[in-house]
């Protein structure tokens, strides 16, 4: 559900804003492009920017300033929820792939794989994929819950390059 916001402006006011965002507007775009947004990243958070200079405009002391920090703002939060985002799927894809790699199987080449991990990394490896979370691995390892987390963290990276030389030598040899 949205929010209306009264905005009660003078007719004076509301003369002063429209010619400030006539004014700033496009200059105010040119500046995101140039901070890095996208054309049309850049126009909708100088909307939203001007809109919070309306909400705020009899308080203002300097319109320019203000509307440039807002948009900073939004900017910056944006391509937060942006690399969040890209990170979850980037871990949900990687998680489906070394969700493939079962190391519970007693094959060469997974043990091979295996065994290539550094000691701390391949227990921690090997314990969560029997099922085990961050703590109880803490727990049994006798590791930080960080030292975990980190140690999974890279096997799986690890695990990922070797799979994906795996299947790049696969398919050089055998085809796709």
């Amino acid at each position: 559900m949205s929010s209306q916001t009264e905005i009660r402006l003078s007719q004076d006011q509301l003369a002063e804003f429209a010619a400030y965002y006539q004014g700033d507007y496009k200059p105010l775009v040119g500046l995101l492009i140039r901070w890095g947004a996208s054309r049309h990243e850049a126009e909708d958070v100088a909307q939203e920017a001007m809109h919070v200079t309306l909400t705020s405009w009899p308080t203002i002391k300097s319109p320019k300033s203000f509307t440039r920090t807002v948009a900073l703002r939004i900017l910056h939060r944006s391509w937060q929820v942006t690399e969040r985002e890209v990170t979850a799927a980037r871990h949900l894809a990687q998680d489906i792939t070394v969700g493939s790699f079962d190391a519970n199987e007693d094959r060469p080449e997974v043990m091979s794989m295996l065994w290539a991990l550094p000691e701390a990394q391949r227990v921690v490896f090997v314990l969560h994929h029997d099922g085990y979370g961050h703590t109880e691995i803490s727990e049994i390892t006798g590791q930080q819950r960080d030292t975990v987390r980190s140690n999974l963290r890279h096997a799986r990276r690890k695990v990922l390059r070797m799979l994906n030389l795996e299947s790049t030598r696969k398919e050089a040899t055998h085809g796709p």
